[in-house]
Formats: C-alpha cells, sequence, structure tokens
C-alpha cells in the first residue's frame, strides 16, 4: 500500500540502528526460486461445518487476537498431543472454541464477552500473554461489526468491494483500536497494519480452498507483514543488519519498547528491504509480489539450524 510505503521510506532514509546491505539483497535475491512462489500456503482449513459467512468471520476474529505470544515458557497449545506455538496454536484454539459451543462469530456475542470466557477459551500451557487486550479487541470487533453491518462481517467486505486495499482502510478507519498499527518516528506517522492486511489474505486463502468463489483484488499492492520473524530471516541473510549495541540487546533478547525508534526501524526496513526483493524478482522475470515474498520467509524461517540468532522482543498488541 503507498500509505505504507511513502510512511516507512523517511525511515529507510533516517535510520540510525538497521540497516540494509544492497550486495547481501541482491545475492539474496538470486538465491530464490520461481518455485519457492508457485505453490501458495495456507493457514486456515477447510472446515465443513463451517459456513462461507462464517469462514469469513472467522478471519476478522482471529485476526484481531493473533499476536504476542512470546515468553519463558511461550504460550503453546497441544493439537492431538503436539505443542503448536504463535498463530497456529491460537487458529486451533479459536476453532476448538467455535466447535465447543463458543459463539464467537456472532458479533452480538464477541460485543459481550466476559473475561471468564476468553481465559477458558485459550487456556494452554501457560495464560496467553495480553488477556485483556485481546478481549477488548473481541468486544470492540463485535461492537462494530454488530452496529454499522447488522452483525454481517460478510457485509463489511462486500461494503469495500472485496478490494484488498479498501479493506485494510476501513479496519483500520473503523476499528483503530483493533487494527490502526502505526508508530512515530521523528515526529511522522509511520504504517505498518500488519493484522489488517492478514484479513484480505485470509479472503484469498478461502478463494485458494475453494471455499469462496469470490478472490480479493488488490492483493498484490499489500505490503510485507512487518512483525519479528521476517526481519529474524532477513538478518539471517545478511539482508538487514543491526549495530552492535542493537544486535547485542536483540541477541540478549532484552525487551525493545513498543513503538521505540529501534522496533519501529526493525520494521520499517523490513517492508522495505521486501519491496527491493519483489522488484529484483520481477527484474528476473519472475512475477511475485511483497506478500508472496513475506510468505516463502516465513516457511523459511520455520527451518531451523544450531546457528539461528533469536528475533526482537517486543511486547505489543500488533504482532
Amino acid at each position: 500500500m503507498d500509505k505504507i510505503l511513502s510512511s516507512v521510506e523517511k525511515v529507510v532514509e533516517h535510520s540510525k540502528q538497521v540497516s540494509i546491505d544492497n550486495v547481501a539483497l541482491r545475492v539474496f535475491a538470486n538465491s530464490l526460486k520461481p518455485e519457492e512462489f508457485e505453490g501458495e500456503l495456507t493457514l486456515f482449513e477447510k472446515d465443513d461445518e463451517l459456513t462461507l459467512d462464517d469462514s469469513i468471520a472467522f478471519g476478522f476474529v482471529y485476526n484481531a487476537v493473533n499476536f504476542s505470544y512470546w515468553g519463558e515458557p511461550k504460550w503453546t497449545y497441544t493439537v492431538d498431543g503436539e505443542d503448536k506455538g504463535g498463530g497456529i496454536g491460537m487458529l486451533h484454539a479459536l476453532l476448538r472454541g467455535i466447535h465447543d459451543g463458543y459463539n464467537l462469530l456472532s458479533s452480538e456475542y464477541l460485543k459481550t464477552m466476559s473475561i471468564s470466557e476468553i481465559k477458558e477459551l485459550l487456556r494452554a500451557n501457560i495464560e496467553i500473554p495480553l488477556l485483556n487486550e485481546r478481549l477488548i479487541m473481541l468486544r470492540t470487533l463485535g461492537d462494530c461489526i454488530s452496529s454499522r453491518y447488522d452483525g454481517s462481517f460478510t457485509t463489511f467486505i462486500d461494503d469495500a468491494d472485496w478490494d484488498a486495499v479498501k479493506i485494510v482502510e476501513k479496519l483500520v478507519d473503523e476499528m483503530p483500536d483493533v487494527f490502526n498499527d502505526e508508530g512515530s518516528y521523528e515526529g511522522s506517522k509511520v504504517r505498518f497494519y500488519k493484522r489488517a492486511q492478514l484479513v484480505p489474505s485470509h479472503l484469498h486463502e478461502l478463494w485458494l480452498l475453494g471455499i469462496s468463489d469470490m478472490d480479493v483484488t488488490s492483493l498484490d499492492k499489500m505490503t510485507a507483514l512487518a512483525d519479528y520473524k521476517v526481519p529474524q530471516v532477513l538478518r539471517k541473510c545478511g539482508v538487514i543488519q543491526y549495530t552492535p549495541e542493537l544486535a547485542r540487546k536483540v541477541d540478549s533478547t532484552v525487551e525493545l519498547a513498543s513503538g521505540s525508534e529501534e522496533e519501529v526501524e526493525i520494521r520499517a526496513m523490513t517492508v522495505w528491504a521486501i519491496e527491493l526483493l519483489a522488484q529484483h524478482m520481477r527484474k528476473r522475470g519472475i512475477e511475485v509480489n511483497s506478500l508472496q515474498i513475506d510468505h516463502a520467509l516465513r516457511f523459511r524461517g520455520r527451518q531451523k539450524s544450531p546457528n539461528d540468532k533469536p528475533y526482537h522482543h517486543t511486547r505489543t498488541v500488533w504482532y
């Protein structure tokens, strides 16, 4: 999105602690293979018990609470005897809740959900971080959809013409407490909209899975989803580099404050590096967008090696 890219450009120009190595970026771009983008990965799985409207609603609910799982120990949800951390664990916890009778796909239920209900819903090895904040997100989401769209998440999407850019802008404008992922850098606003961009991405998954006959448009205008995993991969490949002081903090898992200069620089450089990678790929004749590269790097990030360095730690509702 132009709003995101234009806002991160100033950070890129003035960044003090994070930089992009253009030589390493070109080398890494040349190492990316076309087949890494041929099969699009989906996180959501088709569930015959969910209607299309249900599946659309799930994308809103899931991405309203899909953030901040790290800790010692990390919040983990067990599925068939296997521990699932992070967003995958959250996805399974929400689906379990729906099948256990929680009316999570109803805006009327969401806006009156209690702390005891969400605590029980997300029960796992430990209490999930930012539990109260997640409850507020769900209540705010429910109130908006109930009061403005007669309780229909699909109507919200229809009102945005199934256009990814319009969907993101509506989420940010109408539910800022849930989706207005912005920071500040040297007095200027910096936009990221990580979780908001995941809503149209979810709709695209529904189309890929054959759940929806309608696909979103303008998905190629989405940017990288600036969180902690992609910068970790980019740093591992030498594409982004930290100053010695910032590297020490990250490698020692010193928490970086949400909205701090260091954190904003890491996120902004991540978005910019992915845009540059996409440009290099297209010059090689490989038609790929930033969101596809983001997904490919996340897949690479799952492949662990002994010399992996930590990701940066920030306790935030935005990722």
